[in-house]
């Protein structure tokens, strides 16, 4: 089995369900927006709490341990029942936790969720000793050790270690797969940038792709595309043709348009070999220097979306290591996160390997798109 680190938050989920949930609803032409509401001076009657392990770098190894691999999650985690909790979920799940650090400085991190429409949860998070991370604590044997590095979000005063983490992994050649989150593009997308020469697979949603490109800042590459659509779809070769969404439309601010076709070129550019952009319940596209592949979603009854990015991410990088095609990587990522959100809990739905290419047997091969990216 290949040996897999995964690096990020370890965090206690608890998620909380109660009756008549009350919400504000906006729309706009561009989207509509959600909110949760709490009435202030009133009790709200819970129905259940219930508490699971949770954060980007336990759930991602869950995933790859139940896809065959050998796997240890790196995280940093308060010495206390939360932190026993994450730890010994862990053990169930056969992931190494070796190389976790325990501190005294701080509890380790919780997230409260919170129902909201269609399972949008509105979600509380305490990142507690996640934040504490220093660079002298990163595991480098672990990283020496592995054959697939995979990070995820490193939040606030943790966000600049996605550099030294990335110049570990290339000077042991492993290879790094990074689903970075948009909290850590927030704290400063300018890290992200910086390690991208290291980051052989990135994947991002599509707010996020608009935070990284901001931050590229490549005028070459960033274009002022207040023209029509059929222009649009012309500058970019697709004329013609049946698109889906971020294919026929900029992304961007008024200041900074760029379509998607330009993104994934100048993300190449600076080092990755695929890219991934997914775009919540539309679909997910990716590119691999020489075409984009779009796949939609699968339409189904969502329980709670959270959790569903770890899911399609570990997923798809996991295909990869199993020399899966990226149309394969792609059906796969999909499957497993439509299977979480099935669920409460961020890794209760997590498919096994065989449950995996089961399903994918069956799923229409049609549903994938390819379009030329050059």
């Amino acid at each position: 089995m290949k040996k897999v680190l995964t690096i990020g938050s370890g965090i206690q989920d608890v998620f909380i369900t109660y009756e008549d949930t009350e919400t504000l609803d906006f729309h706009t032409k561009e989207e509509n927006i959600a909110y949760v509401c709490m009435r202030a001076g009133r009790k709200i009657e819970l129905e259940n709490i219930e508490y699971y392990c949770g954060g980007g770098a336990t759930n991602s190894a869950v995933s790859f341990a139940r896809n065959g691999f050998d796997v240890e999650a790196f995280f940093k985690i308060g010495n206390d029942k939360a932190g026993d909790f994450i730890v010994d979920s862990l053990k169930k799940e056969n992931v190494s936790t070796e190389h976790a650090i325990r501190t005294d400085e701080k509890p380790t991190g919780q997230s409260f969720i919170i129902p909201g429409p269609h399972g949008n949860s509105a979600v509380l998070v305490y990142r507690g000793a996640n934040l504490t991370l220093q660079e002298k604590e990163l595991p480098e044997v672990a990283i020496k050790n592995a054959q697939q590095l995979y990070i995820t979000s490193l939040s606030g005063p943790a966000a600049p270690l996605l550099i030294p983490i990335t110049q570990m992994a290339k000077k042991y050649n492993v290879p790094v797969a990074a689903n970075p989150g948009t909290s850590q593009l927030r704290a400063g997308a300018d890290f992200l940038k910086k390690a991208l020469c290291n980051i052989t697979i990135l994947i991002l949603n599509s707010y996020e792709a608009e935070l990284l490109m901001t931050s590229l800042k490549i005028e070459a590459h960033i274009v002022d595309i207040l023209e029509s659509h059929d222009t649009t779809l012309l500058r970019q070769g697709y004329e013609g043709q049946a698109l889906p969404k971020l294919l026929k439309k900029p992304l961007g601010s008024i200041s900074t348009n760029f379509t998607l076709k330009q993104f994934f070129t100048t993300v190449h550019e600076c080092g990755p070999e695929i890219v991934v952009v997914t775009n919540g319940s539309e679909g997910v596209y990716a590119s691999d220097k020489n075409n984009i592949y779009f796949h939609p979603s699968i339409k189904i009854n969502i329980l709670s979306s959270t959790g569903a990015g770890d899911a399609f991410g570990s997923s798809f990088v996991a295909q990869l290591n199993h020399n899966k095609s990226i149309e394969d990587a792609l059906r796969i990522g999909i499957i497993n996160s439509s299977s979480v959100i099935k669920h409460l809990g961020t890794q209760n739905g997590l498919l096994t390997k065989n449950e995996l290419e089961n399903i994918c047997a069956h799923l229409d091969k049609k549903l994938l798109k390819k379009y030329a990216l050059k």
